[in-house]
């Protein structure tokens, strides 16, 4: 069982979900960066990709323990990055482990390091990165797969049921890992303005797209620096899947590919190029692909157009490797590979980037949430003074205009939000708190 995490990248950065691609429909086709992901799109061709895969949270922590646990944040209750796993939340790795499999994580950002709890179950959790990046540190991808080969390579059941994960970070901003000749193909060397793969660059883009500066330029060559990085992580992904052939791991084996959440371009003007801010589609979109041979076979080429949640991925993975025990919420997918029509549930998602490092009553309350049920979006955003409104689940997230569907959506919205634990969030150590506003994960006091 290969399970790969993808951190910080929106469905349409895989060349795959071209159908459901939502950036630059204002723009002609020769003006937008395309995608370039073969490795992703060959393993889309022999399994099944889901169109409308949906996180529920923006940010890596939260959003990995859904993926781990089968719970939404309201039921696993990590509120953001920096809250670690309560220790009563059952994970996958420990089922998995309970049943037999040798289990092994390799990590690519200190945001998921071991003291966070999703090392639980895991025999190795491999969290050993090295460069440091705005007080967090990080692997590019090629090292991440290189820790991967030397724990596979001293797994303790050779030829026995084995399950990887691995975590890739590179699409996270500053968007410095993809290799100078890799970027070249999705950017402009004839650009004269000042985005670039840096935090300044960055800086700049955020700064001309609030100033409503931002040239059709930028706005190609911010999304070509970000597709260059999913680019590099997709050519490592085919390095990695090419060594575990010749191994002979891959003849009978279970593969996904997903990501934690999205991220925002220039989208959202007044909060553009970044997330945890908004929990609308660039942030909250992601690819799902399974695949798999032997005893994991699936349908080849399938494509499930219906929603689905990543809190339906550790159920959906448990039920295909035949561990019957329960855990989460979420569904099991696999009867969707068949004629099942499986109806869908609502999907929850809420920003997680608070304003101040607060305690108190679940804090992302206040923030931007949104759901997703039956082809329709809604999104409200009182945090921003800004209505509830009403969009369609498909590419652009366009409005709509159903005042029924909008109100039965928001008391859907609110019920969930009625749900919320009554936490009570402890104050983060002064080193954390420092962390995550370096980050940009908490806003900064000045």
């Amino acid at each position: 069982l290969l399970i790969v995490s993808v951190d910080t990248t929106r469905a349409d950065a895989l060349s795959c979900y071209a159908k459901e691609s939502s950036w630059g429909l204002d723009l002609p086709e020769q003006q937008r960066p395309v995608a370039r992901t073969p490795g992703f799109d060959a393993l889309a061709k022999d399994g099944v990709r889901f169109a409308w895969a949906l996180s529920h949270a923006p940010a890596t922590l939260n959003s990995h323990t859904t993926i781990m646990s089968g719970l939404d944040p309201h039921g696993h209750r990590v509120v953001r990055n920096g809250f670690p796993v309560p220790d009563d939340v059952p994970l996958l790795a420990e089922r998995l482990q309970a049943a037999g499999w040798d289990t092994i994580a390799v990590v690519g950002a200190s945001v998921l390091e071991s003291e966070m709890g999703l090392a639980r179950g895991f025999r190795v959790y491999d969290d050993q990165v090295s460069t440091e990046i705005r007080r967090r540190f990080e692997d590019r991808a090629d090292r991440v797969v290189d820790r991967a080969l030397h724990w596979v390579d001293d797994s303790k059941t050779p030829g026995g049921a084995l399950a990887l994960f691995v975590h890739f970070f590179d699409p996270h901003s500053p968007w410095q890992s993809a290799p100078s000749a890799m970027q070249s193909e999705f950017i402009s060397e004839d650009y004269q303005g000042e985005i670039g793969p840096s935090s300044d660059g960055i800086g700049a883009a955020i700064s001309a797209a609030r100033n409503k500066t931002l040239s059709t330029e930028d706005r190609t060559q911010a999304r070509g620096y970000y597709l260059s990085e999913v680019a590099w992580v997709d050519s490592q992904f085919q390095r990695l899947m090419v060594e575990l052939d010749e191994r002979g791991m891959l003849n009978d084996a279970l593969v996904v590919v997903l990501s934690d959440h999205g991220e925002t371009l220039e989208e959202i003007p007044d909060r553009p190029y970044g997330h945890t801010l908004d929990a609308d589609l660039t942030s909250v979109h992601v690819p799902l692909i399974v695949a798999g041979k032997g005893q994991y076979s699936v349908p080849k080429g399938l494509v499930v157009n219906r929603q689905v949640r990543l809190m339906d991925v550790a159920p959906t993975l448990l039920s295909m490797v035949g561990v019957k025990q329960k855990l989460g919420e979420g569904q099991d997918l696999s009867p969707l590979f068949g004629d099942s029509e499986l109806s869908a549930p609502p999907s929850y998602a809420e920003a997680t980037k608070p304003f101040q490092a607060e305690t108190g009553k679940w804090p992302n309350l206040g923030l931007d949430r949104s759901v997703a049920v039956n082809g329709y979006f809604l999104t409200r955003a009182d945090v921003y003074d800004e209505p509830p409104a009403l969009f369609a689940l498909s590419p652009g997230q366009p409005r709509v205009d159903n005042e029924a569907q909008l109100q039965e959506m928001l008391a859907l919205l609110e019920g969930w939000d009625a749900g919320a634990p009554d936490l009570d969030v402890a104050p983060l150590a002064p080193n954390t708190e420092e962390a995550l506003k370096a980050l940009g994960y908490l806003e900064k006091d000045d």
